[in-house]
């Protein structure tokens, strides 16, 4: 097989998988009230956010989300495609369960901790704190409610994940503060 059959044998294949997807999102997943919780994960937190987000630093604890976000997000696809870990029920048929995850929740956990603690110590400890609800609270009931799926992962891999990210962001969100008080 050349590489132009290969391709269009890839191509083949999305659009059965495309169909397939779409078939099983219309028969078995929205209106499920799996499906609702995905709603409610995305419209409550942005919500609560705008309320309690400190406007007069709204940019900063933005770009610290965004870059959450973009981290999270990064390592979601990649593990949804090495077939680490799965989303049964998605919002929308092509857009799989970690939007609001990786989007809204995530993002939105890590802002609040940013902006209640601007000195390393203690949000280190919130850090630590939320990086143990999500991987052994937060997971494991997604896995109960059947909207997180384990294939080739296990909880404690995330404990540690969840901690860099935000240590991450929060070296790069410094970093873009003090280059731009230096301006």
């Amino acid at each position: 097989m050349n590489s132009s059959e290969i391709i269009n044998q890839i191509i083949q294949n999305k659009i059965i998988s495309n169909r397939l997807s779409i078939g099983h999102w219309v028969k078995y997943e929205v209106f499920t009230w799996q499906w609702w919780i995905g709603i409610a994960c995305v419209s409550i937190p942005l919500l609560l956010w705008w309320k309690l987000v400190d406007k007069r630093r709204i940019f900063e604890i933005s770009v610290f989300g965004l870059l959450v976000t973009i981290f999270s997000t990064f390592l979601d696809v990649t593990g949804s495609e090495l077939v680490l870990w799965n989303y049964p029920i998605r919002i929308l048929p092509q857009i799989p369960l970690l939007f609001p995850v990786d989007y809204i929740l995530v993002p939105i956990i890590y802002m609040s901790i940013y902006q209640c603690y601007k000195s390393w110590k203690p949000f280190m400890v919130a850090g630590t704190l939320v990086a143990l609800a999500l991987a052994f609270v937060a997971e494991p009931l997604a896995v109960y409610i059947k909207q997180y799926q384990l294939i080739s992962w296990h909880y404690i891999y995330s404990f540690p994940i969840y901690i860099m990210i935000s240590i991450i962001c929060k070296i790069i969100t410094n970093k873009l503060l003090s280059r731009q008080e230096e301006i």
